[in-house]
C-alpha cells in the first residue's frame, strides 16, 4: 500500500518540476498547463503571437525566457518585438542555421523588418519553410536559439 507520505512527497517534486500546482486554500493539488510558446509545451504558439525581445548577457532572451526554443505553425504570423533598449545593437534575423554572427544563411521568406535593432520582425511562416530555422544575431554568434516549424 502506498504511503500518504510517499503520494504528497512524489507531487510536491512534481510541483517543483511544474508539473503540478498547489492551492494553498485547500492543500490539494492540480496539473499545470502552458500555453504556446513556452519552452515547456510542445504545441505551437497561437496564430499572431507577438514575442518581446530582450538582451542580457549576449543572449536573446523572448518573453524573459534565455534561449526560448519555439514552435511555431505554417501559415501563422508572429512578431518578434525587438523595441527594447537592449536590442539596439543586436540586429535580430530569422536563419537557417543557429550559429548567428552574418547574415549567409538569413532567411527572407515570409519576413518583414529583418535585421532589425529596434522595431519588430514579423514573419508569415510559409508552407515552404524548412522544419527548423533560428533567431540569431547578425553581429554576434550563438545568441539565440531554434524555431521549430509544424503544419
Amino acid at each position: 500500500m502506498i504511503s500518504k507520505y510517499l503520494v504528497l512527497a512524489s507531487l510536491f517534486l512534481l510541483a517543483g518540476c511544474g508539473l503540478f500546482s498547489k492551492d494553498e486554500d485547500d492543500d490539494s493539488y492540480t496539473e499545470t498547463t502552458t500555453s504556446g510558446g513556452d519552452s515547456g509545451s510542445s504545441s505551437a504558439s497561437d496564430n499572431n503571437t507577438t514575442f518581446t525581445v530582450t538582451v542580457s548577457a549576449g543572449k536573446y532572451f523572448l518573453d524573459s525566457v534565455q534561449g526560448q526554443t519555439l514552435t511555431l505553425r505554417r501559415g501563422y504570423t508572429y512578431s518578434f518585438d525587438a523595441q527594447d533598449p537592449s536590442t539596439n545593437s543586436h540586429p535580430l534575423y530569422l536563419g537557417t542555421s543557429s550559429t548567428g554572427g552574418g547574415y549567409s544563411d538569413e532567411y527572407t521568406s515570409g519576413v518583414t523588418n529583418s535585421r532589425t535593432t529596434s522595431g519588430i520582425l514579423t514573419i508569415v511562416i510559409p508552407q515552404a519553410a524548412p522544419n527548423s530555422l533560428y533567431y540569431n544575431c547578425g553581429l554576434h554568434s550563438n545568441m539565440g536559439a531554434e524555431i521549430s516549424i509544424v503544419d
